[in-house]
């Protein structure tokens, strides 16, 4: 074989087991109530629900970096629990049936009718849609304070 062929392989592979690797090291974040409480259903699975401003509300933005993009929490808690991401953005636009489904879960869940009100805010509630935990703001901990909290709700189902 030859030098250059064997190059290519190489790098063939090399790019392909890093991008396995990289799929496998983020959440998978799903926009729709219904479809996440399916899964769930199916999985037995709990559902975290991330209400926040992606691109205005500072400790959204900083707690979305800070704990769910952290290697440590998504290889500690992304195979235990599903993800719901209800976004409330303002330089990128919802659809009008997502901003309808996002207003209609955060009534749900007993957040201010404001579309810029009570962000960041972490619900996780089980299979059936029981409120195990719900908590508003971001301390600025880090992903250990979440991972642990999500492991103690786990414990106690």
């Amino acid at each position: 074989m030859s030098k250059n062929f064997l190059t290519i392989i190489f790098i063939v592979f090399f790019t392909t087991a890093f991008t396995l690797n990289q799929e496998e090291n983020t959440i998978k974040w799903f926009t729709n109530y219904r479809e996440v409480m399916a899964l769930a259903a199916k999985t037995h699975k709990p559902v975290l629900i991330f209400f926040h401003g992606s691109d205005w509300c500072p400790p959204c933005i900083k707690m979305q970096k800070e704990v769910f993009m952290a290697d440590s929490f998504v290889q500690s808690v992304s195979q235990k629990i599903l993800f719901l991401d209800v976004d409330f953005p303002y330089k990128k636009p919802l659809s009008e049936k997502q901003l309808k489904h996002n207003m209609e879960v955060k009534k749900k869940f007993g957040l201010p009718g404001e579309y810029k009100e009570g962000f960041p805010q972490v619900v996780i509630i089980n299979a059936d849609g029981k409120v195990l935990h719900q908590e508003k703001g971001y301390n600025g901990g880090g992903p250990a304070y979440l991972m642990n909290l999500i492991n103690d709700v786990l414990k106690e189902q």
